[in-house]
């Protein structure tokens, strides 16, 4: 699976809003990694790393797919889940 074809999953599957100029994670993927974040919190996880909630929270939304393809999906959800806030 390419970068091209992660996106295009994740937009299928309602994680990620195809936006102009850019896409956006979705209402679905908020959830998903607040769901990573706190299963993680409260088996002592290190939760420092963002890495770390993502790759949980796409594993867990994608049981059946090969590493390649889980690295491929967590590069394009990474930049997208560490955006900052505008203050």
């Amino acid at each position: 699976m390419s970068e091209v074809r992660a996106l295009e999953r994740l937009i299928a599957d309602g994680f990620v809003l195809r936006g102009s100029p850019q896409c956006v994670p979705a209402p679905r993927w908020h959830a998903a990694i607040a769901r990573a974040a706190t299963v993680l919190h409260a088996t002592g996880a290190d939760d420092s790393d963002l890495r770390i909630p993502v790759a949980w929270a796409l594993s867990a939304a994608y049981e059946k797919v090969t590493d390649e393809e889980l690295a491929d999906l967590i590069y394009v959800m990474l930049p997208m889940t560490a955006v900052a806030l505008p203050t």
